[in-house]
């Protein structure tokens, strides 16, 4: 367990890793986070992270961070999803809603059931979004829903 002792130095990182991922159009991958900071190390980054998501979970604000895999993303709480039509360039179309649904209901699927049912330019769209995982297993790609698409679009009962 890593302690946790603040400092001005780590206070500045917590923000600048804040600040990237306010910047960032979609998730952005640790490791650029870490390349972002070459002299610090990944623990003390790792420590920033953790701590920046619990911040955001305690904070009473319309946003989250979202840690998935080897990714981070800033993203809008489900409450607030009616307001997603202020952001540019991240509207799915009634065809990628479709393929994301199809996709969610049948949850790990073999990518070559969906393209015979849906447009495979799709699920490059949804891949790119970080909405759906494309995994490689033997000969076959299966697809899977991320942590980010649950946040997204499953509504608190």
């Amino acid at each position: 367990m890593h302690t946790k002792e603040k400092t001005p130095e780590s206070d500045y990182l917590k923000k600048a890793i804040e600040a990237i991922l306010f910047l960032s159009p979609k998730s952005t991958i640790i490791t650029k986070i870490y390349q972002s900071f070459p002299n610090i190390d990944r623990d003390i980054i790792d420590i920033q992270i953790d701590d920046l998501i619990e911040d955001y979970k305690k904070r009473k604000t319309s946003l989250l961070i979202v840690k998935d895999n080897n990714k981070l993303e800033m993203v809008v709480k489900p409450d607030f999803h009616s307001f997603n039509i202020f952001a540019t360039g991240t509207t799915l179309s009634k065809s990628e809603l479709k393929t994301l649904a199809y996709v969610s209901l049948n949850t790990p699927i073999e990518q070559s059931k969906i393209v015979k049912k849906r447009p495979f330019e799709d699920l490059k769209i949804l891949k790119d979004l970080d909405l759906i995982n494309i995994e490689k297993k033997g000969r076959k790609n299966i697809l899977s829903t991320t942590k980010k698409f649950t946040l997204l679009f499953k509504k608190k009962k």
